[in-house]
């Protein structure tokens, strides 16, 4: 038996080698899909130790390097969709800064533009609990009743086709609260699935915000809507002008330029602008 935090491992199935075929993989419980160079298919060759997670992670230089083998090892699990980053303040409940995410754009809209930031239950639920849970439990009552609005953010994620989810808030020096979630199609975790998804989701934040907290942080990966914001900007429009232009709420415009600027690790916009233009980030 093995105690990381509050997670007990008691064994079971170690990590196997993966070869390179993930389209011909059959989802079990615990594989997860890691080898020390490539991802893909199980074998039963090579076995890994999770444990040694931390160190190639600790080896990854990139935000992007870091979310990339997050979503493969997870992805098998039925959760490839995941948000980690500093716990937003329950009256700023929009981050502004280090948070790294692969949402879908329809998710990233509805969430600003249906205000779903301010009924978001699992954000509640991080501060209530203080301890992992899964979308499953929010349902089933574990912060008490749903609002209507809280149930409209989860009824929303489903019909995505992410009914499922398991989240961690994660507490570190000085106060800091940070949170770390997946979504999926799931299914609901099984508690060592739940234990293994909580050590994976708290070194990938830790590795996350020690890169964030470096001014240079490799090529810095845009979304296409961060892009489509630049572009836009370059033509000298203005916030409003790039909100309708692009179809989106003018506090979506100034979310996408605070993650921008922090990306290209630029102090204003009209350094990101230059930056993105120098590094040949936008379309000619």
């Amino acid at each position: 038996m093995v105690v990381v935090g509050v997670i007990v491992w008691h064994g079971g199935p170690s990590i196997p080698r993966l070869g390179r075929h993930p389209a011909r993989c059959k989802r079990a419980p615990l594989a997860l899909a890691l080898r020390r160079r490539h991802l893909g298919c199980m074998t039963s060759a090579d076995p890994m130790d999770p444990f040694d997670v931390p160190r190639l992670l600790a080896g990854m230089t990139t935000a992007a390097a870091v979310t990339a083998f997050l979503t493969r090892l997870t992805a098998p699990l039925g959760f490839p969709v995941h948000v980690i980053g500093a716990l937003p303040h329950p009256h700023q409940p929009y981050p502004e800064r280090f948070i790294h995410a692969n949402w879908p754009p329809a998710w990233h809209d509805a969430y600003f533009n249906r205000g779903f930031g301010e009924h978001d239950p699992v954000q509640r639920a991080a501060i209530m609990l203080g301890s992992s849970f899964s979308l499953d439990d929010l349902r089933k009552g574990a912060i008490g009743p749903l609002t209507v609005r809280e149930t409209e953010v989860l009824d929303f994620a489903a019909a995505l086709g992410f009914p499922h989810g398991f989240a961690t808030p994660v507490y570190r020096d000085n106060g800091y609260t940070g949170l770390a979630c997946v979504v999926g199609p799931g299914p609901d975790p099984a508690p060592r699935t739940r234990a293994l998804l909580q050590f994976l989701l708290m070194h990938a934040h830790d590795r996350l915000r020690a890169l964030s907290a470096r001014p240079d942080d490799g090529s810095p990966a845009l979304t296409p809507r961060e892009i489509e914001v630049l572009t836009l900007a370059r033509r000298g429009l203005t916030d409003a002008a790039i909100a309708r232009e692009a179809g989106i709420a003018l506090r979506t415009v100034r979310f996408h330029f605070d993650a921008i600027r922090r990306k290209l690790g630029a102090r204003t916009r009209a350094e990101a602008l230059a930056r993105a233009v120098a590094q040949h980030l936008l379309p000619a």
